[in-house]
């Protein structure tokens, strides 16, 4: 197991809060996870579950670990479900980005209206600096408080 934090890492120092790779308040938070909405985004409910020490591979994660994301994942879908009208929720875990070589998983709400070009693994195209109509605080920060009572009420 690796130590709690990487100082070459950007997740690790968002979770020292030395930077913010959000514009939102949090979403939640466990006692291994740390989960918020990603920006610079196009999409409506691209949230991002973060270990809360640096680890670079999942055969890494303890059994607490792994046990606390099982009861976690669940509840993000269905918040995304209740809250967005998601028709899928999509879930990746690369930690393969330049300063994101630690754990972390995509969890985003797949609605029913989405072009074909954002699709399965197209769905990257609607994340990161290049990103087109990235939404705003403004956006986003009513969908985030409204996902964080959904999970705090379960």
């Amino acid at each position: 197991m690796e130590g709690a934090f990487d100082k070459n890492c950007q997740s690790c120092q968002a979770l020292q809060n030395l930077i913010s790779l959000t514009i939102t308040p949090q979403v939640f938070e466990t006692p291994y996870w740390v989960v918020e909405h990603s920006h610079p985004t196009s999409i409506k409910g691209w949230l991002v579950v973060i270990l809360s020490r640096h680890c670079k591979a999942l055969h890494e994660l303890t059994k607490d670990e792994w046990e606390d994301l099982g009861q976690l994942l669940p509840k993000l879908c269905q918040g995304l479900h209740k809250v967005l009208g998601a028709e899928k929720e999509y879930i990746i875990q690369l930690a393969e980005g330049k300063g994101f070589n630690h754990v972390h998983f995509h969890v985003i709400a797949r609605l029913p209206d989405w072009p074909d070009d954002l699709r399965g693994i197209r769905v990257f195209s609607g994340l990161g600096t290049s990103v087109e109509n990235a939404l705003s605080a403004d956006d986003l920060t009513p969908l985030v408080q409204e996902l964080s009572a959904y999970l705090l009420s379960r």
